[in-house]
């Protein structure tokens, strides 16, 4: 962000000034809704914990679920009603890197292990990741699971 400097060059034309910090913070809406206990406000997420929450969000998206932008999403809900074999944890080891890939620019060197559950027909995915602008490497783990 830059601001008009209010010493102008010889054309009399503003100048940019460079001199304004700016500091790139992650925040996010927590959708557990905590409230916070002084502010008793809804307390955000910020920097890892906000990245940590989009990649979730992004990869439980199925298509056609955000408004005005169908394509968005990994679709993975969709591959647990097929048989919770080695050939669909690959599939959706292949759609999380991809969603990841084209919709989650700060993130990088993902590294997804997705292990089939035979007994309860369901996956453990693991996705591990580096937040680009924080320099952190991180994780975050779920269970994929069928409601029906």
């Amino acid at each position: 962000m830059a601001i008009l400097d209010r010493n102008r060059n010889d054309n009399n034309v503003f100048v940019k000034s460079s001199n304004v910090a700016t500091s790139t913070v992650y925040s996010d809406l927590n959708l557990l809704f905590s409230i916070h206990p002084a502010r008793n406000d809804i307390t955000p997420l910020k920097d890892i914990e906000a990245v940590k929450q989009s990649v979730k969000n992004l990869v439980l998206t199925n298509f056609f679920e955000r408004p005005f932008h169908p394509e968005i999403g990994g679709n993975v809900t969709a591959k647990l009603f097929e048989p919770a074999d080695k050939f669909t944890a690959i599939e959706i080891r292949d759609e999380i890197k991809e969603v990841l890939k084209n919709y989650e620019p700060r993130v990088n060197g993902v590294n997804v292990e997705v292990f089939d559950n035979l007994d309860a027909n369901a996956f453990l995915v693991n996705i591990a990741f580096n937040v680009i602008y924080l320099q952190v490497e991180t994780e975050v783990s779920f269970n994929l699971q069928r409601l029906r």
